[in-house]
């Protein structure tokens, strides 16, 4: 049994004379695998999703999911797609909406769907209009609604879009409990730092191609320090020569070669001096996207 969930093979997209998904573009994503699709506006990423899902079809390649094609309803069962503009009947009720899911899909129970609502701190709006909710709480209800139950694959298109810090905390937390679940999680979010929370794999989308995609750790590099967790960083210091920059509760040691952190460790560790954690300083979700994005095609 393959552990692939989506394979994309050779496709292209074209809006007219908007090229969307560049020829050739391809990429697998394998079950469990939490990834975020990463790109500027326009890169092409809701394009991706809305071809994975059937919902545009692609100019030439073949889209696979779970071994069938868009084309055939069964290759959804268990998937989730949550888009970025979202639109509810005002009249209805979350309750009302997720009855109506289930007549479709047949994938949950509704004390599910209640118990995700009280996560995203949207349980007192179940019996409300939709019509009389803020757009902050519309879009709680929405990821409630798309991520209740045990889902197989969840489409996730901005799902932080319009909410508070509170709200964004809260939907990181439950696309947290996905992944933990095991959930496939496809991620499109321009918020970076949560995404690094929460996905451990990056593809990165510039103007219709795929210029990278990995695990985050082999994305992101070794930036030349060691950053030591210790309540007496300047006797740290001291010992270790007089290099490297106290801040706060931590010592900020330079090491020029990422192959010599583990005798540094061993050396730390032999000092005698009480410290709580080490660990190389590399680059954030949002140094490779700036990295990536301003050209740089050598991402091993």
């Amino acid at each position: 049994m393959t552990d692939t969930a989506i394979s994309v093979n050779g496709i292209s997209k074209r809006f007219g004379r908007t090229v969307a998904l560049a020829e050739g573009f391809s990429i697998d994503v394998l079950k469990g695998q939490s990834l975020a699709i990463l790109g500027a506006n326009g890169a092409g990423k809701t394009t991706l999703m809305r071809t994975i899902l059937g919902l545009a079809v692609p100019d030439a390649g073949t889209i696979s999911l779970y071994g069938l094609p868009p084309s055939d309803p069964s290759s959804r069962a268990g998937v989730r797609y949550l888009p970025e503009r979202i639109s509810f009947p005002k009249w209805a009720t979350p309750i009302q909406m997720y009855r109506q899911f289930e007549r479709v899909r047949h994938e949950g129970r509704e004390m599910d769907f209640i118990h995700r609502a009280e996560s995203l701190s949207c349980g007192d709006l179940l019996n409300r209009k939709l019509g009389k909710m803020s757009k902050g709480q519309r879009q709680r209800i929405a990821v409630a609604l798309m991520t209740s139950g045990n889902p197989g694959t969840v489409f996730l298109d901005e799902p932080s879009s319009g909410l508070d810090p509170a709200g964004r905390m809260l939907v990181r937390s439950t696309v947290a409990e996905l992944v933990d679940q095991g959930s496939t999680v496809i991620l499109n979010s321009h918020l970076l730092g949560e995404v690094e929370q929460v996905c451990d794999w990056a593809a990165f989308i510039h103007n219709g191609t795929l210029v990278a995609h990995n695990r985050l750790d082999d994305l992101s590099r070794f930036k030349g320090n060691v950053i030591i967790e210790t309540p007496e960083p300047e006797d740290l210091k001291e010992f270790l020569g007089g290099a490297g920059a106290v801040k706060e509760k931590s010592l900020i040691y330079p090491l020029p070669e990422e192959n010599e952190f583990p005798k540094l460790v061993e050396k730390v560790a032999g000092s005698g001096v009480e410290f709580t954690g080490i660990q190389l300083h590399r680059e954030s979700l949002e140094d490779i996207f700036m990295r990536i994005m301003e050209g740089e095609t050598d991402v091993s």
